[in-house]
Order: C-alpha cells, then structure tokens, then sequence
C-alpha cells in the first residue's frame, strides 16, 4: 500500500504563486527569501529559487509585481555583500535584474541554490562534447 506524502507549505506567498500557477505543482522551491524591514517598510520583495526559474516578487499598492527568469536567459550572475545587506543582480537576455536589501548571507546562499537549479537542469554527459585524436 503506497501513501504519497506532499510537503505542507507553509510559506503564504508560495502557496499564492502555486494558486496563480507561477509556479507548477512538480516544481521544487529550492530557496525563498525576503528583504530587510528597513529596506522596504512596507512591503518587502522576495526571491524564490526553483529548480526551473528564479521569481522576483513584491507587493504594490494595487497588486503585484513579478518577474520570472528562466534559468536559459542568465547571462552573469553577481553578488555584492556590505556591511548590513547584501544584492543579488543578474544580467538577462531582457535586460538586468536586481534585489537589494537582502540579509546579509541571502544573496550568496540564493546565488548557491542558482547553481543547484542549473546543474538540476543540465544532464551529466558520459562522452565530452569534443574529442580529438592523434593520428600520425
């Protein structure tokens, strides 16, 4: 007899991006975090890292705002840590992106989980992709 457990979700702005289907039932929240208070009084941003794409969102007065990257638009990701916060920025095909304001650690462990979802997305080859021989 088989049971099929599923994670509970606790986060409420997953569940929302699950409800909007932002992001898919089979996909795999590898990281999620906020910006600081002082950053954004009143409503701070998020990044959510999946294993599929990596989701900008914040919250405006009448809605919100969301921007969705695919893991094939990257082009440079960088991350730049001061004293109290550190900034995620990736250069896209569309354009920059950028998140200040995170804690301290935030951008880096985001930058890590990145890097996971990516090589999640790449299968290993077995053969290298050239191979020279030497014939003499």
């Amino acid at each position: 007899m088989e049971e099929t457990e599923e994670k509970e979700i606790k986060d409420p702005v997953i569940k929302k991006l699950i409800k909007k289907r932002v992001i898919s039932k089979d996909e795999k929240v590898l990281y999620s975090t906020t910006q600081k208070r002082w950053y954004k009084l009143l409503w701070p941003g998020w990044v959510i890292v999946t294993d599929v794409q990596v989701i900008f969102y914040t919250t405006t007065w009448f809605g919100y705002h969301l921007d969705t990257y695919g893991y094939d638009f990257f082009h440079n990701i960088s991350v730049r840590r001061g004293f109290f916060s550190s900034k995620l920025s990736f250069i896209t095909r569309l354009g920059v992106a950028n998140m200040r304001g995170l804690p301290h650690d935030a951008a880096s462990e985001a930058m890590q989980a990145i890097g996971k979802g990516m090589r999640a997305r790449v299968p290993v080859q077995k053969e290298p992709l050239r191979r020279e021989e030497l014939v003499v």
